[in-house]
């Protein structure tokens, strides 16, 4: 079987997709960013679209593709192609769009339309994404994760996070935008801590995107607010994420918008670690409420406090939680469950 991967633009992946044994291709794709999302905007997909087709199609003169996949609702040139090719086209949906209600719409019906199997990352996703025709051909697969064996110190990994060893640590990794529920955590983490002896900690790793960099202003403001900046640590990007994991006693997923899925959770569970988790979109299908960690009501400063306090006060409820986490993750979210669904 040959396998050609095409990329918008040059970067970490080429190097390893290579390496596994693929043709690496970088140029025009139509890869679809909010700001298109647009009226004005749509003339500037359109013309992304018409050079889509024609790189693309150079490629196909050359290796005469027997199906397309789409890794990305945000990526079109793939499923015209497809379409004027008349081949398969599998398109895997593991993102949700908010915005104009029309254009979204759109997004639907051309999924419809120009796919011969709709993969999605979630029911929630599913339900997003599907409008009308064959429910059949919307499949749900949940993204796969096995967790690597790290062999480092827990003990200074936590005290590169701000803890010592008699802290519970609460981690949240994530983006910083306006819907990780960053700030969200930092009000809830100061109800526990502030005017309290309570021994916690808070590390919040990750950064926000280019241009978007007033989201780690405001979250750094919020926390003077809160006045809990000597129990909480911001970290930017971290490449080893696993020490991340081996350090927390608690992973916190408070996202404010629905999640489409949640990697972060699966993540955390696969390294024996509790969550607590917003109630809606894809994490409801990963945590089990009171049994690998708590769904909270969303947005909800108290309840998420409340959830926290009861991780907090109660070691052998995390060690049971974060076991059947990792059974759970091993069961359901594996890397093998993954590639057989997909197969």
């Amino acid at each position: 079987m040959e396998v050609t991967v095409a990329l918008p633009e040059y970067g970490i992946l080429v190097p390893k997709l290579e390496s596994a044994g693929a043709t690496v291709i970088v140029g025009e794709v139509c890869k679809i960013e909010r700001t298109m999302l647009s009226v004005p905007g749509l003339f500037r997909i359109a013309l992304s679209l018409v050079r889509a087709v024609f790189f693309l199609s150079k490629a196909q003169r050359k290796s005469s593709f027997n199906l397309v996949y789409s890794n990305t609702v945000a990526v079109f040139g793939g499923a015209l192609c497809a379409r004027l090719w008349r081949v398969p086209h599998i398109w895997h949906v593991r993102e949700i769009f908010s915005g104009s209600k029309a254009i979204t719409l759109g997004f639907r019906h051309l999924v419809a339309k120009l796919s011969s199997t709709v993969v999605c990352n979630s029911t929630h996703t599913r339900d997003w994404i599907y409008v009308t025709g064959d429910v059949e051909k919307y499949l749900v697969i949940w993204n796969g994760y096995d967790a690597p064996k790290v062999n480092v110190d827990r003990h200074a990994e936590r005290v590169s996070l701000g803890a010592s060893g008699h802290d519970v640590l609460f981690v949240l990794v994530g983006r910083i935008n306006a819907w990780k529920g960053q700030q969200l955590l930092v009000e809830a983490f100061a109800k526990l801590v502030v005017g309290t002896d309570c021994r916690a900690r808070l590390a919040i790793v990750g950064s926000a995107p280019v241009g978007q960099e007033q989201y780690e202003r405001d979250l750094e403001a919020c926390i003077s607010k809160a006045n809990c900046s000597d129990k909480v640590i911001l970290i930017p990007y971290h490449p080893d994420i696993e020490h991340v994991w081996i350090a927390a006693d608690v992973v916190v997923v408070p996202s404010t918008n629905p999640e489409p899925f949640g990697r972060v959770a699966i993540e955390a569970m696969g390294f024996g670690r509790p969550v607590i988790a917003a109630a809606h979109g894809g994490l409801v299908e990963i945590v089990v409420d009171g049994e690998t960690g708590c769904l909270v009501t969303p947005c909800d400063v108290s309840a998420l406090a409340a959830a926290m306090f009861r991780m907090m006060s109660d070691t052998d409820l995390r060690l049971r939680m974060g076991a059947a986490g990792r059974a759970r993750q091993t069961a359901l979210f594996s890397l093998e469950g993954y590639a057989t669904q997909l197969n």
